[in-house]
């Protein structure tokens, strides 16, 4: 298989509710696609999760666009007869995982067939307002997610007031500091399913016994696989967000999944404010997950996408089919 030629778009769609998290509020999501085209004309798409600024990574839109047109320009009408054929060629893309990953999903398309699925929801809110209260006892969950904030201890509480009883996460973003430790402590070790990332630092986890805290999830330091296996044998970490994104795609995650199992360390797989295709590919991965991942239906961060019918809410289930993308919704910049 050739890959001839290559397009790359833009999309900018409003959340429905502005994201607000401790170190940003985003009120659109810009992301960069790519379409691959091979020699009998196929078009075979990716999304790509880095940001327009460096805010949760370093690599961003302008990062990844400039690294996939060298990637394109080294292996344009290459003869590739196989998927590790094609990986060989992204290795020097290790400091480019967002690039890497949108590649990698993309090239997946070319040598296996995508299938339809479903898998357990987990809803992320950056809030409890009266939309989020309404959304949440619509649809029912199995898992709610819900930022750190100064009103953290009441937004628990409302949550267990729903009229169901989802698990709860709380995440963090390492943004708990020393004068808020009591308050993470009166949260306990068995109101949550976990939390993820609580300090800056994981040191801080010495400061407390087995039961003082809730399970303790790697989210933000679980950049390489190395890291990974590093922090889980140096500190009691009960759970792990695999991001592909920042893992560098779908194999770098399934490499992942297989090495924390063998090592009983309990698996979410995570995305980042994803279109329909980008969330596909999530929801792929998260059926190999221990707990509800992050994946949400259709319409719950964007009225409009660039794919119909991605994930559809079945109850309590999020039911996939392969997605298509509308090309005629991207704005095209190469």
């Amino acid at each position: 298989m050739k890959i001839v030629d290559m397009h790359l778009y833009l999309y900018d769609e409003r959340f429905n509710t502005p994201i607000i998290t401790p170190k940003i509020k985003l009120e659109t999501r810009k992301a960069l696609f790519v379409a691959l085209v091979t020699e009998n004309d196929s078009y075979y798409y990716g999304e790509c999760n880095a940001f327009e600024t460096d805010w949760y990574t370093n690599e961003t839109i302008d990062d990844a666009q400039i690294q996939v047109e060298e990637w394109f320009d080294s292996i344009k009408d290459i003869e590739f007869y196989t998927f590790d054929e094609i990986l060989r060629s992204l290795n020097h893309l290790s400091k480019y995982p967002a690039t890497r990953s949108m590649i990698v999903m993309a090239c997946y398309q070319m040598f296996f067939k995508l299938t339809d699925f479903s898998v357990a929801y987990g809803a992320t809110i950056s809030g409890l307002a009266e939309e989020n209260i309404l959304q949440l006892s619509q649809t029912q969950p199995e898992r709610v997610k819900v930022k750190w904030s100064d009103s953290i201890l009441n937004d628990i509480k409302s949550i267990k007031q729903l009229p169901f009883k989802p698990n709860i996460v709380v995440d963090a973003n390492e943004s708990i500091t020393e004068s808020e430790i009591v308050k993470l402590t009166t949260i306990g070790h068995d109101q949550l399913l976990y939390i993820e990332e609580p300090f800056k630092s994981l040191n801080m986890l010495n400061q407390f016994d087995a039961y003082e805290l809730p399970p303790v999830a790697i989210d933000e330091k679980a950049d390489t696989i190395d890291n990974i296996l590093e922090v889980i044998d140096d500190f009691a970490i009960d759970v792990v967000v695999l991001k592909p994104f920042r893992l560098g795609g779908i194999d770098k995650v399934m490499n992942a999944i297989k090495m924390l199992k063998d090592k009983n360390v309990k698996i979410v797989i995570g995305g980042m404010y994803e279109y329909g295709l980008s969330r596909y590919f999530t929801a792929m991965l998260a059926q190999f997950s221990s707990y509800p991942s992050d994946i949400t239906p259709e319409g719950y961060y964007f009225e409009k996408d660039v794919v119909d019918r991605a994930g559809i809410l079945k109850g309590g289930s999020i039911y996939f089919e392969p997605p298509k993308v509308k090309s005629t919704k991207l704005t095209r910049i190469y």
